[in-house]
């Protein structure tokens, strides 16, 4: 969360679109007339005003997004140049220059996108998910967003909002409808080298009455295959977002372990599509890298390493070998955590059985790379409840501790404010 500045300092904000780092005193201005953009291209196209046709495309017919074509490397006078509806006012008058109103509607200097209100009083704190590819991030995230703003928000006298329309359409759309109107699994997300769509982030308001807080989260899906190497990360911008995250859940998908897959009775196992232990050194690499930290020195960003299809693991087990892979009976993973409060004895409880779990099936290389995060913890999540029957849920979903890893981030940001 960002921390409260002096007043005569540079407001500074996380663009949770772009990831840049961007100054509230330096926004610009999009007007919503109807034909400001229009009007203004065809203006400056009969006037030939050197200034202005930059943002006009070559046709003469529309105005042209300067700062987008740039951010993704297209040519502004090009036939790919990206078109802009709303016409940009880059001053502080906030007064459109076509028709003469006053606009409210404030956007990123570089990419663009909208700037949610509140920013300047509670920033934003972006948790993101990562995670091999068919580790269930995106159910995980639909799922989450769901419980957050149905059950965990009365659980914690809390709302849970989108910061905009753009947000609750883009939920609804590609998520909500789908998994839980539909009940059907949702498709894998692409990749950001094939679709721009991927990269749009899904900006919520977390807001705790009691405790008079208000959270920006920003929560943005991820391809596993975006994740396979540093080269990959850096040419699809993905860098900057990682290494600015307040928190990150590294999903681990257990069926993708051999020791644990070889002794499992479930049928239809997942393809194994990446690997786990090479996908987090990458994240932490990275990290150090952009925040150019000392070989000694511990990645500073919290981790919840968390497990998914946790309702493989607590199933009876049909023979011995599937007995050694089970969380059994006692494991703190059943022991439901206390309502309303951050129950910090069972979570403990939770990280000491899951650390050695995960010693035990998925080795010390994966402990070791966990352990170069400062603050870290283990934990246990079925985002389904139960395995779908082909594309169909035919159980419905019975979410299994999915808001855990969250609460916990919440938890590691609250102590750091103080």
């Amino acid at each position: 969360m960002a921390k409260k500045k002096n007043r005569d300092a540079p407001r500074e904000y996380t663009c949770p679109y772009c990831f840049r780092l961007i100054d509230l005193d330096a926004l610009h201005w999009m007007c919503t007339g109807a034909n400001c953009a229009r009007t203004f291209a065809e203006r400056a196209f009969s006037t030939r005003n050197e200034e202005d046709m930059r943002y006009v495309s070559r046709d003469g017919r529309n105005e042209v997004d300067l700062e987008q074509c740039l951010m993704n490397g297209k040519d502004p006078a090009g036939p790919d140049a990206i078109i802009t509806r709303r016409h940009i006012i880059r001053n502080k008058s906030k007064i459109c220059d076509v028709c003469g109103r006053i606009t409210y509607y404030r956007a990123c200097p570089i990419c663009h996108n909208d700037i949610p209100p509140g920013v300047e009083e509670h920033g934003n704190t972006t948790f993101i998910i990562l995670g091999p590819k068919g580790s269930g991030k995106s159910h995980y995230m639909a799922v989450l967003i769901n419980q957050l703003k149905n059950r965990i928000a009365k659980e914690f006298s809390a709302t849970l909002n989108a910061a905009n329309d753009s947000t609750s359409l883009n939920y609804r759309d590609k998520y909500h409808e789908t998994l839980f109107q539909k009940k059907r699994i949702l498709p894998p997300t692409e990749s950001l080298s094939v679709s721009d769509s991927s990269r749009e982030a899904l900006v919520y308001h977390f807001r705790l009455f009691d405790q008079g807080k208000v959270y920006t989260i920003v929560f943005m899906d991820t391809a596993g295959e975006d994740l396979g190497s540093i080269d990959s990360m850096n040419n699809l911008n993905l860098s900057p977002y990682i290494s600015m995250a307040a928190g990150i859940i590294y999903l681990v998908d257990p069926l993708q372990m051999d020791a644990i897959r070889n002794k499992t009775s479930v049928k239809n196992l997942p393809q194994v599509t990446g690997d786990a232990v090479t996908i987090l050194d990458n994240i932490s690499r990275i990290i150090r890298t952009n925040k150019q930290l000392r070989s000694r020195e511990k990645v500073d960003i919290p981790i919840a390493v968390t497990l998914t299809k946790c309702d493989v693991l607590m199933k009876p087990p049909v023979n011995e070998d599937e007995a050694t892979i089970s969380l059994p009976p006692c494991s703190a993973v059943r022991i439901p955590r206390r309502r309303g409060e951050y129950d910090a004895e069972n979570f403990e409880q939770i990280d000491i059985e899951l650390e050695e779990y995960c010693r035990r099936h998925v080795g010390d290389g994966f402990i070791q790379a966990v352990n170069g995060f400062e603050k870290h913890a283990f934990f246990a999540v079925s985002a389904l409840g139960n395995n779908p029957s082909g594309l169909e849920l035919t159980r419905g979903i019975t979410p299994i501790r999915v808001e855990d890893p969250l609460l916990w981030l919440l938890h590691m940001e609250e102590t750091n404010e103080h």
